[in-house]
């Protein structure tokens, strides 16, 4: 699956950088969440991959540090990438409402506010505000989630991290996707506005299935957790539970590309590779490049 991924995300990575078809300011913030699913795949599929054929973890106690820091920054990278992507789709019609257009500074700012989040929350187990250790397999290293016991240093990271990269972005995102649907069916009604509306759909997609693919890794965590706070044991994790968390968490990092090829003319125009063929997609003046004399 990690190989998968990162061919997926390869090509669509390399797609936005040769390709004219990509215009809009929003495919900016598509490369965004493309950087992040193509870093957690090659990061972590090395590692994790040859360690599960092992049935151990191969690469030492620092290497383990190291491996958790990434997977933890892409896991949050993630999310927040997603987020901003809903959020653009709300402020892009919230505008268009109010005949204004979204500033360019808007995008590499959201940008920003991804790879500053996902630094911050990443960075604290490294200097004892939590813990990276192996998981319950043996075979891959992640955040170790602490007993009621462990400490505010410990409790200090770990309530902050389920609220702010878990509870309100999820919460906020389908918040917004509401708002965004209710809006454009009063506002986008031309056929102007068409391609505007694929890449909602497709940016709506990308969220939902994404958390799909994430609930078997939160239900991972509750499972570790809860009776940890409650009772303070770490119970034993059904082998199952962990495989099925693991491979759906790889599977997520799939799911924009499938999106966005099943949803987005225009996207999936540019990663087919027929962009003399859909010139008709773009503005008159820069159909003219595609055009064959």
């Amino acid at each position: 699956m990690g190989v998968f991924g990162a061919l997926l995300n390869g090509w669509l990575f390399a797609t936005f950088i040769h390709s004219h078809l990509l215009i809009f300011k929003s495919h900016i913030l598509v490369f965004n969440l493309c950087a992040a699913s193509l870093g957690r795949n090659l990061l972590g599929f090395p590692f994790s991959g040859s360690s599960a054929v092992a049935k151990r973890w191969l690469f030492g106690p620092s290497c383990c540090q190291l491996f958790a820091f990434f997977n933890q920054f892409f896991g949050v990278f993630q999310m927040t990438s997603i987020f901003v992507l809903i959020l653009e789709r709300y402020i892009q019609v919230k505008f268009y409402k109010r005949e204004k257009s979204v500033y360019i500074r808007l995008y590499w700012t959201l940008i920003a506010v991804s790879w500053i989040n996902s630094f911050l929350f990443a960075t604290p187990p490294l200097f004892g505000y939590g813990l990276y250790s192996c998981d319950t397999t043996g075979t891959s290293c992640t955040f170790l989630w602490p007993s009621m016991s462990s400490g505010a240093k410990q409790l200090g990271y770990a309530v902050p991290y389920i609220l702010i990269c878990g509870l309100i972005p999820i919460v906020a995102m389908f918040y917004y996707m509401g708002k965004a649907l209710r809006l454009e069916k009063i506002f986008y009604k031309g056929e102007q506005q068409r391609e505007q509306k694929c890449l909602t759909q497709s940016a709506h997609a990308v969220c939902v299935g994404t958390l799909a693919l994430w609930i078997p890794a939160a239900v991972l965590a509750g499972w570790q957790w809860v009776p940890l706070l409650i009772k303070g044991y770490r119970p034993h994790v059904p082998p199952t539970l962990a495989l099925i968390a693991s491979i759906a968490s790889e599977a997520a990092t799939t799911v924009p590309v499938l999106c966005y090829l099943a949803v987005d003319e225009r996207l999936r125009a540019a990663l087919l590779g027929r962009m003399r063929k859909q010139y008709a997609l773009l503005q008159p003046e820069r159909a003219k490049i595609y055009k064959r004399v």
